[in-house]
C-alpha cells in the first residue's frame, strides 16, 4: 500500500465521527412547526403563493410528460431551456445535477436530461407545514401528470431507460444536500501536518530505543554497587531512597566526634529523610534536549495551525480572496469546523498530557542513572495532604476520595517532584539543594543527606570552642551545610505570568477561549479573555508581592566580625558555619542561631516570637551541666532577632568566659535555624485540603454527568448535525463546569484578609481564614492575653521566727509596704532578678521589672561583677554586687543569685520561684503550717505569687566558681512571698461573652498557678462563678493524682458523681482544672481525652505541654489559639488557627497577628472569617446557579434550535455574572457572632436546598412560560423553522420569538441568582447594607425591563430583542429607526411581542424572582430552617461554652 493511503486512512479515522452526515437543521420533535394555531385549528395558508417547480429528469426525452418543443432555430439544451446553440457552459447548468460539483454527482445522474422546465405555479392556499407536497401536486397538474406516483424523487429512485419497461419514466429534481467535501490528505497543509507529527513520533520512538539501551547498560552496573554498599535500593522507581543514617561503630563514632558533624535530622530536617523521599539521577543528552525543544515547537506549531484554521473560518487567512472563506477546506465551513474540532481535541490531549507530566517530562528526555552520577537529581517527596473540617463521614465523598487517590497514584501525583541540578564543591563533594537545604553525598553510605553539626551536649563544650575555627575547618563545614543564606526564588514578571497560565485551571480556561474564538463567538471570547487575564494579573501580582515580602524577610546578607585562625576579620554572614565565633554589636541583625559564650545581650525578638519587650540573654556557664536547646533559651540568640545592646564581661569569677567582646558561637545556620525552619515551612507547607475541596470533586463529577446528559439531549434534538452537536456540547460544558468554581470558594477569604488588615490583624496564610469561620474551641494564654501586659506589685507576706512551743516559722500580716518588711527580704527583692538597663529603660522579664521597680533600688552602669545594685537614699542597706546568677528555667520554675554585701563582705544566696517549687527546696522548719492555704488564698484572689528563699553562703569567691547550682541552693530558708496582682484587660470579659454567644468554647492554657487561672476564668466569665471547680494535681510524695474542690479545699476521691448534676444549659455544673503534672499523667494513661471537654483551666503548662494540649483539642474540633507569642509560639503554630497578639505586621509566629494586642481581635477574627466563609459559599452557589441556568437555557434551545444573540451572551458573561459576583463580596460582616457557625459543606443540606430549590423554581417558571407561549395566537403559526439554517451558524438563530422569550426569562434569572446568594445575615449584614450589589441589581433590572417593555430602541436592538427590520417596525406602528439594524433572519422581519405578552412575561420573570427570594428567606434561612433544625438537629460538637 502506498504511504499516501496510510496517511489518508489515519486522518480519515480522526474525522469519521464528525462526517456522519451533512450539516442539517433541527426541528422541534414534539410539535409540527407552524401547523396549528392557538385554538387548535390549522394555521392560515398563504394566499396565491407563487412557487417554482422542480425540474423533471429523464434518461429518454420521450418520457417527458409533455413533448419537448422549441421555436424554430432553437433546440432544447441540457439546462431545460431552448437555445440557439447548446454550448458546454449552457449544458453544464443541468438542473438534474442539483448544482453539485461534478465529483459528487452520482453516476446514475450524469446521463439524466431535463424535460422543458416548468414555470412558476400559483397555489391558492399554501400551508407551510405541507408546502412540499402542495408544490409537487400543483406542478404535476401543470405538467399534465395524471398520476403523481408515476414520477419519483431524485436519488431515491432512478428513471427507466427507454420509453417502455418497468420503472418510473422520470424523477423530480428535489435535490438533497450535496455531500460534504473531503480532504484527499495530499493537500500541502496536510502533508506538512503529517510530516511534522509523524516525524516527531518517529523521533520519539528512536529516543525511547536510545534511552532504553543507555539505561539498560547503566542498570547492569547497579548490582555490584548495591551489594557492596548495602544501602542502595533499586525498586519500581529505580531511585535512591534518602534514609536515616545507620548507627556507626565505635571507631566511626570517634571519627564523627572528631569531625564534629553527624547525619540527619538534628537540625529539624527529619521530614527530609526517610522512605518518603526518593532520589533519581539523570544525565542530559543532546538528543533528549533536542526532543524537548522539538516538543515545545510542535505545541506552538499546533497552536498556530489552530489559529490559521480559525482565521480561515472568518476568511482572514493569508491569501484569502475577498468574499471567500474556508479556502483550506474547499470553501466548506462545515468541513473546516470539523477539522477544528479534531485539531482542538488533539491539542487538548497534548496540552493536558504535558501539563500532567510537566514535572517529570524534562527528565523523560534525560538518561536515568545513579543520583551521584547524574547531572540532575530528581527528588520525589511523598505528599501527605491534611484534610481539614472533615467531621461527619460521607460515603460519596469517601468513594470519590478513594477514586481520586487511585487516579493520583496512577499518574504519580501523590509524589511532589522537583529536579535539582547536581553540583560539585571545590573539594570534589557532590551536593544538591532541595527546599533550601543542602544534601551532600556520603561516600561511605552512598547516599545523599542533609548534615548537622553537634557542638556539644554540656555547657563547657560550647565555652571550649571560644577559639573559633580554622579556615580549613570552616571550608569543610561550608561544603557540608552550604552558605548561611536562605535563597527564596521569586520569578520575574514574565515567568510569574507563565506560572499562572500553566495551571490546570488556567489551561482549562485558555483552551476554552480557543472554542469561543471559533464559530463567530469571538466577541464573547474577547470579553472572557479580558476577565481571565485580569484575574491572572491580579493573582500574579498578589502572589509575587507576597513572595517578595517573604524574600525580604528570609534573605539576609550582612557583615560580621568572625574569629578565624585566631584572628578577627570581617566577613559576610553567608560564610558563617556552626562552630564560628562572632562578635555581637548593638543594632546587629542575627542571621543564624548562636549560643552566647561571653558577655550578655539585650535582644529584640518581636519579629520572631511576637514578644513586645526586649529579652536579656546570658552567657552559657563553664560547667558540665547538660545543655538543651529547649531548656537553655536564655543562652541562645536566634536568627531574625536584633541585638539591642551587647554587654561584654571583662572579668569573671570563673562561671563565665570573660573577654573584651560579647561573643556568640554559631550553632545552626540556614534552614537549620529556628527562623530557617519556619521560613521553609512557609515556602513548602504541608498540603492542606478542606472538606469542601473534597466535596467539590463530587460536585464536578455530578456536573460532568449533567453535561453528558446535555450532550444526549443535543444528539437527540440535533440529529444529523454532529459538528453542531459537538460545539454546543462543549459550550454547555464550559458553562456548567465553570473554571471559576475553585476561585469562587476563595473570593470570601481574600476580602476577609483585606478587612482584617484594616483592623490591624494581619494574615500570612489566607487559607486559614475559611478555617477560622469554623472555630469551635478557642484556647487562651492568660498573662498578657486575658490579663494586662504587666503585673502590678500588690504586697509581701514575710515570715517570723517560731514562737515558744512552735516548731515552724509563721507568716506575719500581709503588707503592701515593701520598705517595712525585713531587710534581708528587701535585699532579695532588689537582687534576685535578671533586669538590666538600656537607654534608661529597664529590660527583662515583665515580672522581674515590676519587682525591681517596687524595690526602688537602681542599677549601677559600671558593675564590678555581673551587676551592682544601689539602695535608695536613706536606706540602711548597703550596695549589693551580683557575683553569680542562675537564670530562670521553665523546667526548674526558679532562678537564683549569689550576692556580696559590700558592707559585710558576706555572700548571700537568694532563690525565687513558684511557691510550689520553693516549698520543695526550702528547709521544712521555715515553711509555715498555713503555707499552702495562704498561697492558695492569694492565688484564688487572682494574685501572682512568688516565693523567696535565702541562705548565707560560707564560701569564698574562688570556691564559688566550682559550686553547682544545686550546691548553692541547698539548705535555703523560706523568707516570704512576693505578690503581684494580675488584672484583666478592659475588654476581656466582653470578648469572652461574644465568643460564648457565638457557640465557641473558651479554654485557658497558662503557665501560671491553677488557682490564679481559676480566679481569672471566673472573673472574665470563662467559667461560671457558681460552678464547682475540681483541681487535679500530682501529690509530690506519692506521685498519685489527687482532686481537690478549690472552694472548700476538700479532697475528692471520685469525680464522676460530680458530672451527674446538670445545669439549665444541659451540661454538668462541675468543671475541671489540671496542673501540667496532672495533665501529663492523665495523657500518658489515656484518661485526658475523655475529660478534655470538661476541663476549663490547664495550669503551670510548659511550652511543650501547651502544644500537646492544643493538639488534643484539635482532635475534638476546630481549635484556635491566642497568645502573646512568647512561650506560646509552638501552640500558635500547631493550632488550626493561631492568633499572636504582636506588634509585627507580618510575623512567622502564627497565621494571624494582631497589632491591637486586644482579645477582641479574636472576636473580630471569627466575625470576619465566618463572613468570608459565607461569602465564598455565596459565590460558589452563584456560579453553580449560573451553570444550571445556562444549561437549562441550552436544553430548551436544543429543542427549538435557536440561540440568544451574541450581545446578550456578552452581557450575561461579562456584565451580569461578573458584576454580581464581585458585588456579593462587598457585603460587610455581621456586627456580632451568630449562635451558629456557617456551613463548610457544599453537599450539606443548606447549600443543596438553596441550589436545588432555585433550580426547581427556575425550571417550573420556565415550563409555565412555554406552556403559556404555545397558547398564544401571536406565537403559533409564526414559529421559528430552523430547517433551512445551518446550526453551526448560531448567530442566525436568535431573530425569532423563541429566542426573545427565552432571553426575557433567563436574563432575570441570571440577575436574581447573584442577588439571592446575598442572604445569610447571621454571618453578614442584611442585604440592604450592600449598596454596590443593590445598585448593580437595580441597574440590570431597569435596563432589561426597558429593553423588554419600551418601544424598540437602540438598547433593545443592540440585544436583538423587541426589534426588527425598519419596514416591519413601521408596519407595527412604531417610528422608523434612525440607526442601522442588521436585517432579521425571520420571515416576519421582527421579534416584537404584543404589549400584553411583554407585560405577562415580565410578570412571570418578576414572579420567578420573588419565588426564588422567598425560598431563600423562608426556607433556606428562615422559619422552615429553624423548624427543621430543631426536629432534625445536625450532629455537632456539644460542649459547655
Amino acid at each position: 500500500m502506498a504511504p499516501g493511503w496510510s496517511l489518508r486512512a489515519a486522518a480519515t479515522a480522526l474525522l469519521a465521527a464528525l462526517l456522519l452526515a451533512a450539516p442539517t437543521a433541527a426541528k422541534p420533535l414534539w410539535n409540527d412547526v407552524n401547523k396549528y394555531a392557538a385554538d387548535g385549528s390549522l394555521c392560515p395558508p398563504t394566499r396565491d403563493a407563487r412557487e417554482a417547480c422542480p425540474a423533471i429528469c429523464v434518461y429518454d426525452i420521450g418520457n417527458c410528460p409533455q413533448p419537448a418543443s422549441c421555436p424554430d432555430g432553437q433546440s432544447l439544451c441540457r439546462d431545460g431551456r431552448c437555445h440557439d446553440e447548446c454550448t458546454d457552459e449552457i449544458n453544464s447548468d443541468n438542473p438534474c445535477f442539483c448544482g453539485w460539483k461534478a465529483k459528487h454527482v452520482p453516476a446514475e445522474a450524469r446521463t439524466l436530461v431535463p424535460c422543458p422546465l416548468l414555470g412558476n405555479v400559483t397555489i391558492g392556499e399554501l400551508y407551510q407545514w405541507k408546502k412540499k407536497e402542495q408544490v409537487l401536486d400543483t406542478c404535476s397538474t401543470e405538467a399534465g401528470i395524471s398520476n403523481k406516483d408515476d414520477f419519483g424523487t431524485w436519488k431515491k429512485v432512478w428513471p427507466r431507460r427507454g420509453t417502455d419497461g418497468a420503472g418510473v419514466p422520470g424523477v423530480w429534481a428535489e435535490c438533497p444536500t450535496e455531500p460534504q467535501e473531503m480532504y484527499t490528505f495530499r493537500e500541502p497543509m496536510w502533508i506538512a501536518v503529517f510530516v511534522v507529527v509523524f516525524g516527531y513520533i518517529a523521533l520519539l520512538g528512536a529516543w525511547l530505543a536510545y534511552k532504553t539501551i543507555r539505561e539498560l547498560l547503566i542498570r547492569r552496573q547497579w548490582g555490584p554497587i548495591s551489594r557492596a554498599a548495602g544501602s542502595l535500593t533499586v525498586g519500581e522507581k529505580d531511585a535512591l531512597a534518602v534514609s536515616s543514617p545507620s548507627t556507626p561503630d565505635s571507631d566511626e563514632k570517634a571519627g564523627a566526634a572528631a569531625a564534629g558533624f553527624n547525619r540527619g535530622g538534628a537540625d529539624g530536617t527529619n521530614d527530609l529523610i526517610g522512605d518518603d523521599i526518593c532520589l533519581t539521577g539523570y544525565r542530559d543528552s543532546l538528543f533528549g534536549t533536542a526532543m524537548t525543544w522539538l516538543l515545545l515547537l510542535l505545541g506552538m506549531a499546533w497552536l498556530c495551525f489552530i489559529f490559521v484554521i480559525t482565521a480561515d473560518y472568518y476568511g482572514k487567512a493569508p491569501g484569502t480572496p475577498k468574499g471567500k472563506v474556508a479556502i483550506y477546506s474547499y470553501n466548506d465551513s462545515t468541513l473546516e469546523a470539523q477539522t477544528f474540532i479534531v485539531m482542538w481535541c488533539l491539542f487538548v490531549f497534548m496540552m493536558v498530557t504535558v501539563n500532567a507530566t510537566r514535572f517529570r517530562l524534562r527528565n523523560f528526555f534525560r538518561i536515568k542513572t545513579l543520583p551521584q552520577d547524574g547531572s540532575y537529581v530528581c527528588v520525589e517527596h511523598k505528599i501527605d495532604t491534611e484534610i481539614m473540617l472533615a467531621g461527619q463521614k460521607n460515603h460519596l465523598v469517601e468513594a470519590m476520595g478513594y477514586a481520586t487517590a487511585l487516579f493520583k497514584r496512577f499518574l504519580g501525583w501523590d509524589w511532589a517532584v522537583t529536579t535539582c541540578p547536581l553540583h560539585t564543591t571545590a573539594a570534589g563533594r557532590k551536593y544538591f539543594a532541595y527546599q533550601c537545604t543542602r544534601f551532600v553525598f556520603d561516600d561511605a553510605d552512598k547516599q545523599f543527606a542533609p548534615f548537622a553539626f553537634d557542638l556539644g551536649s554540656k555547657n563547657s563544650d560550647f565555652a571550649a570552642k571560644a577559639g573559633g575555627l580554622t579556615t580549613a575547618e570552616a571550608d569543610e563545614r561550608a561544603e557540608l551545610i552550604g552558605p548561611n543564606f536562605i535563597h527564596v526564588k521569586v520569578p520575574n514578571w514574565f515567568m510569574a505570568f507563565v506560572r499562572e497560565v500553566t495551571t490546570f485551571i488556567a489551561l482549562f480556561q485558555l483552551l476554552s477561549l480557543l472554542l469561543m474564538f471559533f464559530n463567530y463567538y469571538w466577541q464573547v471570547g474577547l470579553v472572557d479573555m479580558s476577565i481571565i487575564l485580569l484575574s491572572f494579573g491580579f493573582s500574579m501580582v498578589v502572589r509575587k508581592l507576597s513572595e517578595e515580602r517573604l524574600k525580604r524577610m528570609a534573605e539576609q546578607d550582612d557583615h560580621v566580625m568572625t574569629l578565624r585562625d585566631g584572628e578577627w576579620a570581617e566577613q559576610s554572614t553567608r560564610g558563617l558555619v556552626p562552630g564560628d565565633v562572632i562578635q555581637l554589636s548593638a543594632g546587629m541583625h542575627m542571621s543564624c542561631d548562636c549560643v552566647l559564650i561571653s558577655g550578655s545581650a539585650i535582644m529584640d525578638e518581636a519579629s520572631l516570637t511576637g514578644e513586645a519587650l526586649p529579652i536579656r540573654k546570658f552567657p552559657v556557664r563553664i560547667d558540665d551541666s547538660p545543655f538543651s536547646m529547649a531548656a537553655n533559651k536564655n543562652n541562645q540568640l536566634f536568627a531574625g532577632t536584633i541585638v539591642s545592646q551587647a554587654l561584654p564581661m571583662p572579668s569573671s569569677n570563673g562561671d563565665f568566659l570573660a573577654g573584651d567582646h560579647t561573643l556568640a558561637l554559631v550553632s545552626r545556620t540556614g534552614t537549620a535555624s529556628d527562623k530557617g525552619q519556619l521560613v521553609r515551612k512557609i515556602l513548602f507547607p504541608q498540603p492542606i485540603s478542606f472538606i469542601f475541596d473534597q466535596q467539590l470533586k463530587v460536585v464536578f463529577a455530578i456536573l460532568i454527568v449533567y453535561v453528558f446528559f446535555c450532550l444526549a439531549m443535543a444528539i437527540y434534538f440535533y440529529d444529523g448535525s454532529p459538528a453542531a452537536t459537538w460545539f454546543y456540547f462543549q459550550f454547555c460544558g464550559l458553562q456548567a463546569l465553570s473554571p471559576l468554581l475553585p476561585a469562587g470558594l476563595l473570593a470570601g477569604q481574600s476580602m476577609a484578609v483585606q478587612r482584617l488588615k484594616k483592623k490591624r490583624i494581619f494574615c500570612v496564610e489566607p487559607r486559614r481564614v475559611l478555617m477560622g469561620g469554623k472555630v469551635q474551641l478557642f484556647c487562651f494564654d492568660k498573662t498578657g492575653t486575658l490579663t494586662r501586659e504587666g503585673l502590678e506589685f500588690y504586697g509581701v507576706q514575710t515570715t517570723q521566727q517560731p514562737a515558744d512551743g512552735q516548731s515552724r516559722d509563721s507568716f506575719v500580716a500581709f503588707s503592701t509596704d515593701l520598705g517595712a518588711s525585713d531587710e534581708l527580704f528587701q535585699a532579695g527583692i532588689a537582687s534576685c532578678h535578671a533586669v538590666t538597663e538600656l537607654d534608661g529603660q529597664l529590660i527583662g522579664n515583665p515580672v522581674d521589672i515590676e519587682q525591681f521597680r517596687a524595690s526602688q533600688w537602681t542599677l549601677d552602669k559600671e558593675p564590678r561583677f555581673l551587676d551592682k545594685i544601689t539602695p535608695p537614699e536613706g536606706s540602711p542597706l548597703g550596695v549589693l554586687h551580683v557575683v553569680r546568677r542562675f537564670e530562670f528555667v521553665h523546667a526548674r520554675a526558679s532562678m537564683s543569685v549569689v550576692i556580696m554585701d559590700e558592707r559585710s563582705g558576706k555572700l548571700h544566696v537568694f532563690v525565687k520561684g513558684s511557691f510550689e517549687r520553693l516549698k520543695t527546696i526550702s528547709a521544712a522548719t521555715t515553711i509555715p503550717e498555713d503555707y499552702d492555704a495562704t498561697c492558695g488564698r492569694l492565688a484564688r484572689e487572682g494574685c501572682y505569687v512568688l516565693a523567696i528563699a535565702h541562705r548565707v553562703l560560707d564560701a569564698s569567691l574562688e570556691d564559688l566558681r566550682f559550686m553547682t547550682q544545686e550546691d548553692i541552693e541547698a539548705g535555703c530558708n523560706f523568707t516570704g512571698l512576693l505578690v503581684f496582682k494580675n488584672m484583666l484587660k478592659d475588654d476581656t470579659a466582653e470578648a469572652i461573652r461574644e465568643l460564648q454567644h457565638g457557640s465557641t468554647r473558651t479554654i485557658m492554657i497558662t503557665g501560671d498557678t491553677a488557682l490564679t487561672g481559676i480566679y481569672i476564668a471566673r472573673q472574665c466569665g470563662m467559667s461560671p462563678p457558681d460552678n464547682v471547680v475540681l483541681l487535679g494535681d500530682i501529690e509530690k510524695k506519692t506521685g498519685e493524682l489527687v482532686w481537690t474542690n478549690v472552694d472548700t479545699d476538700e479532697p475528692v476521691a471520685d469525680i464522676q458523681p460530680y458530672f451527674v448534676e446538670h445545669g439549665p444549659d444541659g451540661f454538668p455544673t462541675t468543671e475541671l482544672a489540671v496542673t501540667s503534672a496532672a495533665f501529663r499523667a492523665l495523657d500518658e494513661r489515656g484518661q485526658m481525652a475523655p475529660l478534655l471537654l470538661n476541663t476549663r483551666i490547664f495550669a503551670r503548662m510548659k511550652p511543650d505541654d501547651k502544644v500537646r494540649c492544643v493538639k488534643l483539642h484539635m482532635e475534638r474540633g476546630i481549635t484556635a489559639m491566642c497568645g502573646d507569642g512568647g512561650n506560646d509560639c509552638g501552640a500558635l503554630r500547631a493550632a488550626h488557627v493561631g492568633l499572636a497578639l504582636s506588634d509585627a505586621e507580618a510575623s512567622i509566629v502564627s497565621p494571624f497577628a494582631s497589632a491591637n494586642r486586644s482579645i477582641m481581635s479574636c472576636v473580630e477574627l471569627l466575625v470576619q472569617s465566618r463572613a468570608g466563609l459565607a461569602t465564598s459559599f455565596a459565590n460558589y452557589r452563584a456560579l453553580i446557579l449560573y451553570g444550571t441556568t445556562m444549561t437549562m437555557q441550552k436544553i430548551i434551545s436544543f429543542y427549538h434550535a435557536d440561540s440568544m444573540s451574541s450581545n446578550t451572551w456578552m452581557v450575561i458573561d461579562s456584565l451580569i455574572a461578573t458584576s454580581m459576583a464581585i458585588a456579593v463580596t462587598f457585603l460587610p460582616p455581621a456586627r456580632k457572632l451568630a449562635k451558629f457557625r456557617p456551613t463548610a459543606r457544599i453537599l450539606g443540606p443548606e447549600i443543596m436546598a438553596s441550589v436545588i430549590g432555585i433550580v426547581v423554581i427556575n425550571w417550573c417558571f420556565m415550563a409555565c412560560v412555554w406552556v403559556w407561549t404555545y397558547r398564544q395566537s401571536f406565537f403559533r403559526c409564526h414559529e421559528f423553522d430552523s430547517s433551512t439554517v445551518d446550526l453551526l451558524k448560531w448567530y442566525l438563530l436568535g431573530d425569532n420569538y423563541e429566542a426573545a422569550i427565552m432571553t426575557y426569562v433567563v436574563i432575570y434569572q441570571f440577575v436574581n441568582n447573584g442577588f439571592m446568594v446575598n442572604y445569610g445575615y447571621m454571618y453578614r449584614r442584611l442585604w440592604i447594607f450592600n449598596p454596590l450589589l443593590l445598585g448593580v441589581w437595580a441597574m440590570l433590572i431597569i435596563m432589561m425591563s426597558y429593553a423588554q417593555l419600551a418601544p424598540p430602541s437602540r438598547l433593545s436592538c443592540t440585544f436583538r430583542l423587541n426589534c426588527g427590520n425598519p419596514d416591519a417596525l413601521v408596519d407595527l406602528g412604531f417610528n422608523r429607526p434612525t440607526w442601522y439594524i442588521e436585517p432579521y433572519n425571520n420571515p416576519l422581519g421582527h421579534n416584537v411581542l404584543p404589549s400584553y405578552a411583554k407585560w405577562t412575561l415580565w410578570g412571570y420573570s418578576i414572579g420567578n424572582m420573588v419565588a426564588g427570594n422567598l425560598w431563600q428567606v423562608v426556607v433556606v434561612y428562615g422559619p422552615v430552617r429553624s423548624l427543621l433544625r430543631k426536629r432534625f438537629p445536625l450532629r455537632r460538637l456539644k460542649v459547655k461554652l
